[in-house]
């Protein structure tokens, strides 16, 4: 096994060896489409990019109202509620699995995503957003990944959170509906996350690696350049008709 293959390339590798290629590079911004493209295989017009981001802002937007709402509409329902049988109600898991999603899950989503990073090796771990893709994020800072890294810190929060409310729905029963609304709304969550699986799916067939820079607030995806097969070259020896059989690249 090559040296190349059994230790994964730095930063300063990828750009200044002759053995990897930039493949694609996007900003943090940019990601939305990077993600809609790999959901489609098919790249968005900039009218699409437009529309889709237009409708994530309305989307935020009333989130927001409905949250507020529902925060409200809670703290109104426990200072009233006597003993704890609005535990129960389903009106209340219904606006405690919202409020619990953005406030909680979300959260340690991201905490799990950075918990592989360091498992991985990375050193500087951290967390942001972004208005314009609509999203959350945890990074690990000009730390290069393999493919299938990647693509196994993507996976690791929808198995831990998906293992663990499965397990609260079944030990906790009377609030059934509160750990059946999470999973769904945690799993919708993942869909970019699933879109990063896909990619490694997508391009298993090849050596890549990724990174992230948040001083420049981009995402780097390069591949290691094949190795041109060997070719057998026949020469002959004129004076003593000797055949010779040599290697070329």
């Amino acid at each position: 096994m090559s040296s190349r293959k059994m230790s994964k390339p730095s930063v300063q590798d990828l750009y200044e060896s002759d053995q990897y290629r930039l493949v694609e590079s996007f900003s943090i911004d940019e990601m939305a489409e990077f993600l809609a493209r790999e959901a489609k295989t098919s790249k968005l017009s900039h009218s699409q990019a437009r529309t889709l981001k237009a409708s994530g802002l309305v989307l935020i937007l009333v989130a927001s109202i409905g949250t507020g709402g529902v925060i409200g509409w809670l703290v109104g329902t426990i200072l009233k509620a006597e003993g704890n049988g609005f535990i129960v109600s389903p009106l209340f898991q219904v606006a405690l699995a919202f409020v619990t999603f953005f406030f909680v899950a979300l959260p340690v989503h991201e905490g799990i995503h950075a918990l592989v990073f360091k498992y991985l090796g990375a050193e500087k771990v951290g967390f942001g957003y972004s208005l314009k893709s609509l999203m959350v994020y945890s990074y690990a800072q000009r730390f290069v990944m393999t493919l299938r890294e990647n693509a196994l810190v993507a996976a690791m929060p929808f198995v831990v959170i998906s293992l663990l409310l499965v397990i609260l729905i079944a030990a906790v029963p009377g609030l059934r509906l509160l750990w059946f609304l999470l999973l769904i709304l945690h799993s919708l969550g993942c869909l970019g996350d699933f879109m990063l699986i896909k990619y490694t799916y997508r391009n298993q067939g090849r050596i890549m690696y990724t990174y992230d820079d948040l001083d420049e607030k981009r995402t780097y995806f390069f591949e290691e350049i094949p190795a041109e097969p060997t070719r057998k070259v026949v020469s002959r020896d004129k004076d003593k008709g000797a055949v010779s059989l040599q290697k070329q690249a």
